[in-house]
């Protein structure tokens, strides 16, 4: 259980559940839902095919707030796909002043991530329902908290869970150039897991006015006109109408601060004037410790030059000597004898390692802190847990921001293709998720992701399926375009294709034509494709392990074809890599030479062999020595001719014997 958690029951344990609890007038959102929020007009509509309301939350005054279902998490098999929906008011949504309010919040909310703050994810309308989508919170509101506690107030140690986070959500807000200008105990969110959230900016404003989103969101009229500031904790500045300050909200803290302890206003929630302030009697509040009642009446008293917000979280920490537990009454009974002296002593000098340990462990830790999101997330593992959960929890902004920039560029083209590297960017999705489990945009990006990677396998799938199908990879450039087809299924992490068997069929006739005509630069091609997605076909798997059996001399072979093509004439013969390969061919020639009965025999060896004389050097031996015996059969089959007094039939047989008898 969360520490916040902890505090705030243990600070209601006395003196609040002993009071009967009391039973406020149900409001009009509440009434609703309690007769059956079925009813309400927005339940069950799906806001821009993606959010589905399922139940009413809460209702304001320029807004309603909605429990919905994130279809598209939902669909991916997130379990976390809840968000809320803050939808503008149907009477509200042609007011062009209402809108910029509320593109006001989205964009400071966006600019203000913090663990205390509500997390804005976007602003969209579907038709004329604009809305804000938002993490959803599991809780109360403070108010109903300090409503429970009446009339005893909560314990210190609760309040000061409470205060902490609160403190440093405004920090890190003011830090932005923001205020909240209407800080109130129903904008402060308690949720179940014990933390603190600040909702509804929407009426707050930078503090230069320069900032982005005011030209985005150019105002025509004042804020308060649609959306006032709450009153009883507005300071005097804020009722007069002037901008607001850091300063308004340390007003409206000390109120709360107040109220918590003692469960009443500290001005009986009316609209005070400075004169008023400076005047007013305020005494301090049963269990506030005197140090930080100074700070708030300074609060109160509106004295901007009397108090900071740094000041303020300076009290909440416990006091540098605190921890001694020396007093000077020990002091002086320690010097009575020196036995004890000298265990006070080494009380003292514990002590002192103790503090100074806790030094060594705040600067390691601040270390940690400075370094940028690489080194951070890498020391962070080294923390221990309660530390490292700290550590990734203040610095979410910069890590999440550094990792979504990671996946933005992953997810541009790849130097490999236009297409994106989609298992890296999932990838860095998962690392990124062990730090932040339910981040609202992993989730989103990841589902995103995956629909963008299931539609791409399916039209790649689909391309290279039918260029299988019809064999489209005979020349280089088909070849090229299949294999990148290839290539890219696997770049996006698809699943490997099953060639349908017309593909293994189709492919098994080129690979028999191939080896038959000892085609080396298409067996290097057959090669790669079998490779790449016939290797768990049956009905090509001889003819592949016959041709991986040469595949060595086919390399060296096409890679002295394609030098030669580009001009590279003194590229040296692969003589062993031909012979290997050849060898089959020639010993099929030479067998048919013998075994030729008439010249139509040899004049078909001869057609293969001048076929092959262009791709092989002339002083190729094993050529020259198939030339010499074919140039002998035709020479003996003349001979016979001749002898016949065939000597008309002859002379053709003995001109093609001379030829293979010149040729080097």
């Amino acid at each position: 259980m969360d520490a916040t958690d902890t505090a705030l029951k243990d600070s209601t344990k006395s003196g609040i559940n002993q009071q009967p609890a009391s039973n406020p007038k149900p409001t009009a959102a509440a009434a609703e839902e309690n007769t059956g929020n079925r009813r309400h007009k927005r339940l069950g509509m799906v806001l821009n095919a993606r959010y589905r309301i399922v139940s009413l939350i809460a209702s304001g005054g320029m807004s309603d707030v909605y429990k919905a279902v994130d279809l598209h998490l939902e669909q991916a098999g997130s379990k976390d796909n809840l968000v809320a929906l803050k939808i503008l008011r149907t009477s509200l949504t042609r007011d062009v002043a209402a809108r910029s309010l509320l593109a006001r919040e989205a964009a400071k909310s966006r600019r203000l991530s913090h663990p205390n703050i509500i997390r804005v994810h976007e602003l969209n309308h579907d038709g004329e329902n604009w809305f804000l989508v938002m993490e959803l919170l599991d809780g109360e509101p403070l108010s109903r908290i300090i409503q429970r506690a009446r009339p005893n107030g909560l314990k210190w140690k609760g309040c000061k869970a409470v205060l902490r986070q609160v403190s440093d959500a405004l920090a890190f807000s003011h830090k932005q150039g923001i205020v909240h200008a209407d800080l109130k105990p129903s904008n402060i969110f308690f949720t179940k897991e014990g933390t603190i959230k600040l909702l509804d900016f929407g009426v707050s404003r930078a503090l230069q006015s320069h900032q982005p989103e005011d030209y985005l969101n150019p105002r025509t009229e004042d804020e308060t006109s649609i959306y006032g500031y709450t009153p009883a904790y507005a300071s005097p500045d804020l009722i007069a109408g002037k901008d607001p300050t850091p300063q308004d909200d340390l007003y409206a803290l000390g109120c709360i601060s107040f109220e918590l302890l003692s469960t009443r206003h500290p001005f009986d929630r009316e609209k005070v004037s400075e004169r008023q302030l400076a005047k007013a009697r305020l005494r301090k509040p049963r269990g506030m410790p005197a140090r930080f009642w100074r700070v708030t009446r300074q609060q109160l008293r509106y004295q901007p030059k009397g108090s900071s917000l740094d000041e303020l979280q300076a009290t909440l920490s416990p006091l540098p000597w605190s921890t001694w537990g020396l007093t000077a009454g020990t002091l002086v009974v320690a010097a009575i004898g020196s036995a004890f002296w000298h265990s006070e002593y080494q009380r003292a000098e514990a002590t002192e390692r103790q503090l100074a340990q806790i030094h060594d462990e705040q600067l390691a830790l601040a270390t940690v802190l400075d370094q940028p999101p690489d080194k951070l997330t890498e020391a962070a593992a080294y923390l221990p847990d309660l530390q490292k959960a700290g550590v990734l929890r203040l610095k979410s902004d910069l890590v999440l921001t550094w990792y979504l920039e990671r996946i933005e560029k992953i997810l541009g083209a790849s130097a490999r293709s236009e297409l994106p590297d989609i298992p890296a960017a999932l990838a860095l999705i998962a690392e990124a998720s062990q730090l932040y489990p339910r981040d609202y945009d992993l989730v989103r990006i990841e589902a995103q992701i995956r629909r963008r990677q299931q539609s791409l396998e399916i039209a790649l799938t689909d391309d290279l399926s039918a260029r299988l199908n019809e064999g489209s990879y005979r020349n280089a450039e088909e070849f090229d375009a299949v294999r990148k087809l290839g290539a890219d299924l696997d770049l996006i992490g698809g699943d490997p294709l099953q060639p349908s068997g017309e593909a293994a069929e189709v492919f098994g006739q080129q690979l028999t034509s191939a080896l038959q005509d000892n085609n080396d630069a298409a067996l290097a091609r057959l090669l790669t494709i079998g490779d790449q997605f016939f290797t768990a076909s049956a009905m090509v798997s001889d003819k592949l392990d016959r041709a991986r059996g040469m595949e060595d001399a086919i390399r060296q072979l096409e890679n002295y074809h394609a030098r030669v093509a580009d001009g590279h004439s003194a590229t040296p013969f692969p003589t062993q890599a031909a012979e290997h390969f050849y060898g089959e061919r020639f010993g099929h020639w030479q067998t048919a030479i013998s075994d030729a009965r008439n010249a139509g025999e040899l004049d078909r060896v001869y057609q293969e062999l001048s076929v092959l004389q262009e791709r092989i050097p002339s002083d190729f031996a094993p050529l020259g020595q198939i030339r010499q015996t074919l140039a002998d059969a035709y020479l003996a089959q003349g001979d016979a001719l001749l002898a016949r007094n065939q000597t008309r039939q002859a002379q053709p047989l003995l001109r093609r014997a001379t030829e293979l008898m010149r040729q080097p």
